[in-house]
């Protein structure tokens, strides 16, 4: 059964204006409820698929600066501003403490989240986000051609969908056609991304710059790295990654996913059943 979106709505702060989507089961919901970011140029909508599956919690999906629904920041993308707007949704709809999971560079805000204001957080999953810093391992010159490419324009919805419907393979179906729609917005003709070049580089440069192994020593509740498997360049990256990791948090606990990047759309119900396992962590402690 499609577990449609129960509420959404919009945050203010500091004259942004920021949209949520929330999933909420009709009974007495489990805790902690879960706070879900999406990853660069993505929205809200890229949880649908797991919010189907957990049915007895209370899921929040916000829809970061510049994507979805969201407005364009006056003030920028620092991660402490990003961190920010988290710890806000967090106060101001109530989630109490909730587990914070983050997909790609939403994990990078998510460890910012715990890091900064780990007495609003019970527990962090990173799915296949940045676990080892950047900038050891290459120039800022080089890690933004690699990172920063030509941003798509469409001609059309139906050629949006298509593009992902290539990107994702066996993995597309219609359902993600709205999550696809969200991330888009009407330049003249043509159809293109809500988060502008110019803004993604920004975005970009904090990544490269953010240091996961010393976030990580600031929080110490549970965390799930989750990472994805079938993407041979950067498995052997990612293994030296999770092995730091693993020696200055030895109780992390280490997912690999036959999948590629795009984790919660390819194999939510294993998304679905790790973040069930690690909420009741969180309980447990």
């Amino acid at each position: 059964m499609v577990r449609e979106p129960t509420d959404e709505g919009y945050l203010h702060r500091e004259g942004v204006r920021l949209h949520w989507l929330e999933w909420a089961p009709s009974r007495t919901p489990e805790r902690p409820a879960i706070l879900l970011l999406h990853g660069l140029s993505s929205n809200a909508r890229y949880w649908e698929r797991v919010a189907r599956r957990m049915t007895s919690r209370r899921l929040v999906a916000l829809d970061q600066r510049s994507h979805g629904l969201s407005d364009a920041p006056p003030t920028g993308y620092g991660l402490d501003l990003l961190a920010a707007d988290a710890g806000n949704a967090i106060r101001e709809l109530g989630l109490d403490r909730p587990v914070v999971v983050g997909h790609s560079w939403g994990g990078t805000v998510a460890l910012e989240v715990g890091a900064t204001l780990a007495q609003l957080v019970s527990g962090l999953a990173l799915l296949d986000g940045p676990i080892a810093s950047m900038s050891e391992r290459v120039t800022w010159e080089d890690a933004s051609r690699m990172m920063q490419p030509q941003l798509p324009r469409y001609r059309s919805l139906e050629e949006a969908y298509q593009a992902s419907r290539q990107l994702l393979g066996e993995a597309w179906g219609e359902d993600l056609q709205p999550f696809v729609k969200n991330g888009l917005r009407r330049d003249g003709n043509a159809w293109v991304l809500t988060l502008t070049a110019p803004a993604r580089l920004q975005i970009l440069e904090q990544m490269y710059q953010f240091r996961p192994e010393v976030a990580v020593t600031a929080f110490d509740a549970p965390i799930l790295v989750a990472l994805a498997a079938t993407d041979a360049a950067l498995r052997e990256r990612k293994e030296e990654g999770a092995r730091r990791i693993k020696e200055i948090r030895p109780d992390v606990d280490i997912r690999w996913y036959d999948s590629r990047h795009d984790i919660p759309l390819i194999r939510a119900d294993e998304v679905a059943t790790d973040l069930e396992s690690l909420a009741r962590r969180t309980v447990r402690q």
